[in-house]
């Protein structure tokens, strides 16, 4: 379009630029025509003379008139002295409005110089007109005066000409320039709008989910990038099939590993005690009830082993399954601090800032879960030779209410900063087993986000992020 304005201002320009030089041509062939014409008629009424004399005035006065009405044309003769011996508009030379000699350099390029036409500019006040010179020459072609034709064109109309061209021009040029923009707009959006269907179809791209192909029957350079992006659509989720099918093997032979793993601890010393217990029967041991009890507990403690991590597991696999439900966090957090500040040594100091109530929308068990959690993983933290500080604070956000639970624990360890979210089956005291995955679970399932911040031997910062209940 840039292009397109500069041509048709070039254009237009050297359009009326072309029309004045025209114009201008015209008017010097008009006024040659006219004295042409000029110089027969008085050739053959003067031609015959020898000399002009001011006697001769009033007759070449009179002819000079007559001429003039004729040709429409002002006439003026100048003797071989550059003075005026007669004019057509007599008057204008009588009353002082032009000299009566004849311009210098037409003189001087007609006497001197030989030129037999010449052409100039000249003006009377602010009028400009052309003035054409020619030598008159009698029948023996010697030269008896200058014939000076004042060719006053009619200013206003050439203005009005220049003004309609212009205004033509402009008009015809604005019709253009408006087709432009219209094919300009319709050639863009046939460019932009497959490109502008890959941009969205790249932003709304999902690996979860199936990418929509794009539509595009051109057999155009945008056909074969269509083309390319609808093969990459293809590729892209049988890719991401097999990555989520892998990642899925991986967990859960990874996790498949941990129970196993879980389960033997246990059954190893089952089998012994058992092994010993019936051997002590066979050989009739004295201590046999002794044993039995002892055996007996033994049994039962890992029972209840196995039972907790079968427990676990179910939890874990619980997650998304939820009774939701308007729960006050106050109460709940109040609940899980209660508890754990009176089993253990560590004080636990819960702050709400005179909030009351907090109410989200979630499940009442689950949200009990992750305090729970999250204040036992903190009591276990605390060194035996120190004395625990928790601190629970709640504070309400513009959309959210946030939640912070800091230990003076030991922190955690840089190796496993990066799994600490991840299924990690143990029955280890240190709580970093599937409870910090079922709290991430559940916290992400309403909408929420949990991050921390720890250093080694200082504590830990557990931060929730729980989104407020919509009215």
């Amino acid at each position: 379009m840039i292009l397109i304005s500069a041509s048709i201002l070039i254009i237009g320009t050297i359009s009326i630029i072309f029309y004045v030089q025209r114009y201008r041509e015209k008017q010097k062939d008009n006024i040659q025509d006219k004295m042409q014409s000029v110089q027969v008629e008085l050739n053959h009424k003067l031609g015959e003379e020898n000399t002009l004399t001011p006697e001769m005035a009033d007759y070449m006065n009179f002819l000079l008139i007559k001429f003039s009405n004729v040709f429409y044309t002002d006439i003026n003769l100048f003797g071989l002295d550059g003075i005026l011996l007669a004019s057509s508009r007599q008057e204008v030379y009588d009353e002082g409005l032009v000299g009566k000699r004849m311009d210098p350099d037409a003189f001087h390029r007609l006497s001197a110089g030989n030129k037999s036409y010449f052409v100039q500019n000249e003006s009377i006040g602010e009028m400009n007109y052309l003035s054409a010179y020619v030598p008159f020459n009698n029948n023996n072609n010697e030269t008896m005066a200058y014939i000076n034709l004042p060719y006053f064109a009619k200013q206003n109309q050439f203005s009005k000409e220049i003004s309609g061209l212009t205004v033509a021009l402009i008009n015809v040029y604005l019709i253009l320039f408006l087709i432009t923009v219209l094919i300009a707009i319709f050639i863009s959006n046939q460019l932009t709008r497959p490109l502008k269907m890959i941009q969205n179809s790249i932003k709304e791209m999902d690996i979860t989910q199936r990418s929509q192909k794009i539509e595009y029957d051109a057999k155009d350079e945008l056909g074969s990038l269509i083309t390319e992006y609808n093969r990459k659509v293809d590729e892209l989720q049988e890719s991401a099939q097999r990555l989520a099918q892998s990642e899925r093997e991986s967990a859960w032979r990874e996790m498949a590993k941990q129970i196993a793993h879980e389960i033997k601890n246990p059954l190893t010393p089952m089998k012994l005690s058992i092994q010993h217990l019936e051997r002590a029967y066979k050989e009739k041991d004295p201590d046999l009830d002794f044993l039995f009890d002892k055996v007996s507990r033994t049994v039962v403690e890992h029972i209840d082993s196995l039972s907790q991590i079968a427990t676990e597991f179910s939890n874990f696999a619980k997650i998304r399954v939820s009774n939701q439900q308007d729960v006050d966090l106050v109460e709940r957090i109040k609940s899980a601090t209660e508890l754990y500040d009176g089993l253990s040594s560590a004080h636990i100091v819960f702050e709400h800032n005179g909030i009351d109530k907090a109410i989200i929308k979630a499940d009442n068990e689950q949200s009990l879960r992750i305090f729970n959690n999250l204040i036992k993983n903190a009591v276990q933290s605390i060194h035996k030779d120190r004395k625990g500080e928790i601190r629970v604070k709640l504070e309400d956000k513009s959309t959210y209410y946030l939640i912070t639970i800091a230990d003076n624990g030991k922190g955690i360890p840089k190796e496993i900063e990066a799994q600490i979210f991840s299924p990690n089956f143990t029955t280890k005291s240190s709580g970093m087993g599937l409870g910090l995955s079922i709290v991430k679970g559940i916290i992400e399932n309403l909408k929420g986000k949990i991050y921390y911040t720890t250093e080694t031997d200082i504590g830990t910062i557990f931060y929730l992020e729980f989104p407020k209940k919509i009215a």
